[in-house]
């Protein structure tokens, strides 16, 4: 019994040791390989973020076409020339702006205000107030009463004018018409209107009054 129970012991440790030897033992690889296979896992890698790249971009273009930006080099840009008139912007609404109802220009009011005749009147009879008299009612008609006093010749006041007469200061065309307008409102002959060309004038009309007023006919009218 001893003998077979060795024997089996035998058997046993035999086929231990057999199972042992036909084990190939584990090795380990070496740096090279690590490396090529690293490689290859990054290729592999790189590989699918470049296929879906390639593939996703249409889409997300097409669902976020804002974020498609095209990008232009600065010296490529230019500046397109602006219009002086500006083409007016199309309707796309389909609704018809009211027509603005053109605003017609108001034309200026013209200056009607006549100037009035500037009259300057001095006392030649020697009769107290009479040129006073006589400039309220030039200033009924509109006249424009600038001076009163006396009649002066040589610097001295002189009262012996026989004829009441007009003078023109301004010798013009128009200055003419206007002594005759008023030499008529007065009750004056035109031979009794004068012409002088003073360079500094103090009325446009000087009217001297002499002793003839009273038969004048401005004088006789209340």
């Amino acid at each position: 019994m001893k003998r077979r129970r060795r024997l089996n012991t035998q058997t046993i440790q035999r086929k231990k040791t057999t199972q042992t030897q036909r084990r190939p033992a584990h090795r380990q690889p070496g740096p090279f390989w690590a490396f090529v296979k690293f490689l290859i896992i990054i290729g592999i890698i790189a590989l699918i973020g470049y296929t879906g790249y390639k593939y996703l971009k249409p889409v997300v273009q097409q669902k976020l076409p804002s974020l498609h930006l095209s990008k232009t080099p600065e010296s490529e840009v230019t500046t397109a020339p602006q219009s002086p008139n500006p083409l007016p912007v199309e309707n796309t609404t389909g609704k018809t702006a009211p027509q603005s109802t053109p605003v017609a220009r108001q034309e200026e009011p013209q200056n009607t205000f006549m100037k009035a005749t500037q009259v300057e009147i001095l006392n030649g009879c020697g009769q107290q107030g009479v040129a006073k008299i006589l400039a309220d009612k030039l200033k009924a008609l509109k006249y424009d009463v600038v001076n009163t006093g006396n009649y002066l010749k040589r610097g001295k006041p002189y009262f012996k004018v026989s004829k009441t007469k007009m003078i023109d200061q301004l010798n013009t065309k128009k200055s003419r018409k206007k002594c005759l307008e008023l030499a008529k409102a007065i009750g004056l002959s035109p031979k009794q209107v004068q012409s002088y060309s003073n360079p500094n004038p103090i009325a446009d009309i000087t009217i001297v009054i002499g002793q003839d007023y009273k038969k004048l006919p401005i004088f006789q009218r209340k």
